[in-house]
């Protein structure tokens, strides 16, 4: 909202200023009447132009906005579909792992168990 406001200060702003230049200016009735009536159309010009060029911007952004939304849907699928496919590689190799980390810890116990016997046997 406040750049709605801002920009139609800007243009009544510009517009009095061209007014006021015109009328302080020295010339003859004739020449200022011409002067303010080609002036007005340059500025009608101008606004429809800036009116075109908003209602252009407005849509960009508003494509912008969807295409984004779009492409962060998609992203979020990708990265979870990637994450599933990882897990599901990656579920026989933790698998083994832990086959492995299991005979590890057998073989340590077995270890241990054998020691403290020879320590028994020893004293």
């Amino acid at each position: 909202m406040n750049k709605k406001i801002f920009s139609y200060g800007l243009l009544v702003g510009a517009a009095v200023g061209a007014v006021s230049a015109l009328l302080t200016t020295p010339s003859s009735g004739r020449d200022l009447r011409e002067q303010l009536q080609h002036s007005a159309e340059e500025w009608l010009e101008m606004v429809k132009d800036m009116k075109v060029n908003v209602v252009n911007l407005k849509d960009s952004v508003a494509k912008l906005s969807a295409e984004g939304k779009e492409t962060i849907l998609q992203l979020t699928s990708d990265i979870k579909e990637i994450v599933q496919q990882w897990q599901m590689e990656s579920k026989p190799i933790k698998e083994q792992l832990d086959k492995e980390i299991a005979e590890i810890q057998r073989t340590i116990e077995e270890l241990e168990s054998e020691i403290r016997s020879e320590d028994k046997t020893e004293q």
